[in-house]
């Protein structure tokens, strides 16, 4: 029977080693709790970044093609509305505005004359001429009837002459071509004072229709057509002077120059930009709101605005424009706020956090399979030297996965929390993260 003792030797191996393993850092592995974890994240303010941009901007051009006489502003100076910044010159506007003005002046004569009507010394003087031309009919009117009388003597006298001339030889050759000389002079003489006759007439007729004119007055349409080349020549000068002033651009609002690409000598040309002028006294920083955020935004809203190039200072800004649409090809919606920036110390381009003014902080988030439920309170077990730790907190649902937790003394940011804890493990347990 010599194999008993070799059994009980090899069962006294086993066993001594076992004894001692109470004690071991190999038995204490074996003892820990095997759990997972995850690390909570940061707090952080809920925000939204910009870009500062100028409250207004405005590219000045030329309204009209020009040289440049002087520019009067360089980049960074300060103007105030109406000053003037490039002068183009002038001298052929001047001449148009001037030619312009004397024509509406003396069409506004004529107009203003015609509508007083003729003076008495015009009537007077239209009167004597009518008495003049009659006198001188009735002149001419003897005279023709003196050549009429002349004419049927000779015309009888020829008469005579050719029958006596055709029926005998009583009547010489040389009497008849002197009986037809008469005649034919004093026809000639008579047509001449007929003809003088009718053109004296006419003078008379014209010059009682120049008197009856002058008493009646102008008539409608002469009036229409005067008052309306007075109007076509206001027209004139109205443009004339409009490009006379649109020679001096002005300033068109309060500002600071940051561009000037013009210099005097070149040539202005319309729509063209020389300057480009910005009004910072208030700024707009631009935001690109997500979806599921732009139904919190509600536009006269309050916000505070972190900018970092100012990072010991907030500021105070209001929404001034929530879209109603989306930006293109994307779910973002634009957003702007205005922030007072009277001491200037904003500039464009600057980046900033937009915040809510009633808008608390974020929430750190953990998932609901770490919370253990207990005697009507909720524990979490948070890891701290290889020990669970059971921490009571106050949680608030976000979805089915995922609750808010909220800020305990006992909870920080970074800290690994255990999850899906076993019925095993009990504050104070040792544990072994997987």
């Amino acid at each position: 029977m010599t194999w008993i003792p070799a059994i009980l030797s090899l069962c006294a191996v086993i066993v001594l080693p076992a004894c001692g393993a109470a004690d071991s850092p190999k038995a204490n592995a074996a003892q820990a709790i095997s759990v997972k974890s995850i690390k909570l994240g940061q707090i952080t303010e809920s925000g939204l970044s910009g870009k500062v941009i100028p409250d207004q901007e405005v590219k000045v051009v030329a309204k009209t093609t020009g040289k440049v006489l002087e520019v009067k502003v360089n980049e960074g100076s300060v103007v105030k509305k109406g000053d003037v910044l490039v002068q183009l010159e002038t001298d052929d506007l001047t001449q148009q505005v001037k030619q312009a003005e004397s024509g509406v002046i003396a069409a506004q004569a004529k107009l203003a004359d015609t509508q007083a009507g003729a003076r008495s010394q015009e009537i007077q003087g239209l009167e004597s001429a009518v008495q003049s031309a009659k006198a001188a009919n009735e002149q001419i009117k003897a005279a023709a009837d003196t050549a009429k009388s002349a004419f049927d003597l000779a015309q009888k006298n020829y008469n005579r002459l050719r029958n006596m001339y055709d029926s005998s030889n009583s009547v010489s050759k040389d009497d008849m071509d002197k009986g037809t000389f008469e005649f034919d002079k004093a026809k000639s003489a008579y047509d001449q004072a007929l003809a003088q006759m009718q053109s004296s007439s006419a003078q008379v007729t014209a010059a009682q229709s120049k008197l009856d004119l002058a008493r009646s007055g102008p008539t409608g349409n002469t009036v229409e057509a005067l008052q309306a080349e007075v109007n076509r020549l206001n027209a004139g000068l109205e443009l004339a002077t409009s490009a006379l002033n649109n020679a001096t651009i002005i300033a068109p609002m309060d500002g600071i120059i940051v561009k000037r690409s013009i210099q005097p000598g070149e040539m202005a040309q319309p729509g063209v930009t020389l300057i480009n002028l910005v009004k910072m006294d208030q700024v707009q920083i631009e935001l690109s709101v997500p979806d599921t955020l732009i139904g919190t935004l509600k536009s006269g809203a309050d916000v505070s605005v972190k900018i970092s190039n100012l990072p010991d200072k907030t500021f105070t800004g209001k929404l001034n424009f929530v879209s109603p649409v989306s930006n293109t090809n994307s779910s973002t919606f634009p957003v702007k706020v205005t922030v007072d920036n009277k001491d200037g110390l904003i500039l464009a381009g600057m980046m900033a956090e937009v915040r809510l003014k009633d808008t608390q902080q974020s929430k750190m988030e953990i998932p609901k399979a770490a919370l253990v439920k207990k005697d009507n309170k909720t524990y979490v077990y948070l890891i701290q030297d290889k020990t669970a730790k059971a921490v009571e907190v106050s949680v608030q649902d976000k979805n089915q996965d995922w609750v808010y937790l909220q800020q305990d003394a006992g909870i920080q940011a970074g800290q690994q929390i255990i999850i899906n804890p076993s019925e095993a493990l009990t504050d104070g347990s040792t544990v072994k993260v997987e």
